[in-house]
């Protein structure tokens, strides 16, 4: 096996605890918007599973970039003052995100 080959698979398996806490993170805070302790714990797991394929993929970029756009949303959501356009407009801008994430991650793939 190459040295470049032995690099890349380390670099993905720092990658998966760093999705997993990102998104079982972002799972739970859901649940404290929504008030719920199930949905807490429930959202908390599926985000941390989720998380963690996407860091095993090698998306940390993407994470960031995602976790950038719901913190948008969440800004201009809170400007409005309703908890139901809060949570809309989080999931909105982690949308519009990660679209802009891949876009970005493909761009980063062509030029290496």
């Amino acid at each position: 096996m190459k040295k470049s080959q032995d690099l890349s698979r380390i670099k993905s398996r720092n990658d998966i605890p760093f999705g997993a806490l990102l998104m079982g993170a972002t799972g739970v805070l859901i649940g404290v918007v929504v008030d719920s302790k199930i949905a807490m714990i429930v959202v908390g797991i599926l985000g941390a599973l989720i998380g963690g394929l996407v860091g095993w993929a090698g998306g940390r970029i993407f994470l960031l970039i995602i976790c950038f756009g719901v913190l948008i949303g969440a800004f201009l959501g809170y400007r409005t003052g309703d908890q139901d356009i809060l949570i809309i407009a989080s999931g909105t801008g982690g949308a519009i995100a990660g679209f802009i994430g891949a876009q970005v991650s493909l761009f980063f793939k062509t030029n290496e």
